[in-house]
């Protein structure tokens, strides 16, 4: 292993003779500079769009949410009490009652979701931080409700002074008579209005949980779901497995698993991005494929020579593979320096911005460095092996006949 490595680092540190290889050469290590980083940057623009997303998704939903296997709804028991009474003093929750409504305001109507929360909401999802006009109610508010703001326009509401008019039908069997008897009513006035990212936050309505209750007909220890935020990600998995223990009968999700769709696309896009650079990384290593065969032909005396001092052909294809390994591995180290360069001043300098206050989203992770690292070592790897391959017994015996 010792005199291929050898041979191969003279070979990368001296020039050649003919000026065209010298120049191919150049041509390929900076062709893998190239395509080491855009691989990097294209990585590390969605690993900023990730946490941009995840950042937003973090304001509207919970880390842990408790809701029952079967039914919309159950109601809070002794035991479920004391389960959550036990919690740390670290883990806050709160008691969620949600349901599908018909909203009015004059001649303007929507089917939405009206959600009654309690007073602990906003410190497991912080959504008061999104209210874009008015205030989030108080504590003490009967008759009051927050929009979001793609409902607020379709509606045409007024914050502070249109009262909205809420309508779900009563929970019974049997035929409906008359209207005033199936249908509840309440009619809230608006306070505020969120704007959110998340797309299934554009459909909810906002009420006092005691509100909602009196809609929906429904007991006061009688909600939907439960949501829980927690100090980090030990206590996160500490609590959950907590909870499986000691509430089999209702379903525990993660933040992941409540947003299941919206992960799956953002992992989709992620990789969708990953292949399409690959594809152009790959065309930029087979450059580095020609360079290889280019200077084995140029190298024809030295490999004649070679053989005839009895060294195995196994030996002078190796010597080529390393010459192409560090070829592309010089390519690659300058590649991912130029990458990590341009993020930093991305993330420190914002020269490229969305809007006037924000910058284009982007992320520096060293799981990004690692996975370039292994993609281009490995295919930079698998290209010089193959051109080294075009090394034949018979090349080196007509040399040697020359």
């Amino acid at each position: 292993m010792k005199f291929p490595l050898y041979i191969a680092k003279r070979y990368l540190k001296s020039k050649s003779g003919n000026n065209i290889i010298n120049i191919v050469t150049i041509l390929a290590c900076l062709g893998v500079v190239a395509g080491t980083t855009a691989l990097f940057i294209v990585l590390s623009v969605f690993s900023g769009i990730e946490n941009y997303s995840l950042g937003i998704l973090k304001a509207s939903t919970p880390d842990l949410r408790i809701s029952p296997k079967k039914g919309k709804t159950f109601i809070i028991d002794e035991h479920f009490s004391e389960v959550m009474e036990s919690l740390s003093h670290t883990t806050f929750y709160t008691k969620i009652l949600e349901e599908r409504a018909f909203f009015k305001n004059k001649d303007k109507e929507e089917i939405a979701y009206i959600k009654g929360v309690d007073s602990l909401f906003n410190k497991v999802t912080p959504l008061d931080s999104l209210i874009i006009v008015g205030d989030w109610f108080d504590n003490n508010s009967k008759n009051a409700c927050i929009t979001e703001y793609q409902l607020t326009r379709k509606l045409d509401l007024n914050v502070y002074s249109d009262l909205l008019q809420v309508y779900v039908p009563k929970p019974g069997k049997g035929y409906i008579t008359t209207s005033t008897k199936t249908i509840n009513t309440i009619k809230p006035q608006v306070v505020g209005v969120i704007s959110s990212q998340n797309q299934d936050e554009n459909k909810y309505v906002y009420v006092p949980l005691t509100l909602c209750q009196q809609l929906l007909s429904k007991t006061p220890n009688e909600i939907s779901y439960i949501d829980l935020a927690t100090e980090n990600d030990e206590q996160l998995n500490k609590t959950l497995k907590y909870l499986n223990q000691k509430l089999p009968r209702f379903k525990i999700e993660k933040r992941e698993e409540i947003n299941g769709s919206f992960y799956k696309i953002l992992n989709s896009e992620k990789l969708i991005a990953y292949l399409v650079s690959l594809l152009v990384v790959v065309l930029v290593l087979s450059n580095t494929s020609g360079t290889i065969i280019m200077v084995i032909v140029d190298k024809k005396k030295d490999i004649n020579t070679l053989s005839n001092l009895g060294t195995p052909l196994k030996n002078i294809r190796l010597i080529f593979s390393i010459y192409g390994f560090f070829l592309n591995l010089a390519g690659m180290i300058i590649g991912i320096g130029i990458g990590v360069l341009m993020v930093r001043m991305q993330l420190y300098y914002k020269l490229i911005m969305i809007t006037p206050s924000v910058a284009y989203p982007i992320a520096f992770e060293w799981g990004n460095i690692w996975i370039v690292s292994t993609t281009i070592v490995v295919f930079g790897a698998l290209a010089s092996v193959l051109a080294s391959g075009r090394i034949s017994k018979k090349l080196t015996t007509n040399n040697r006949q020359q």
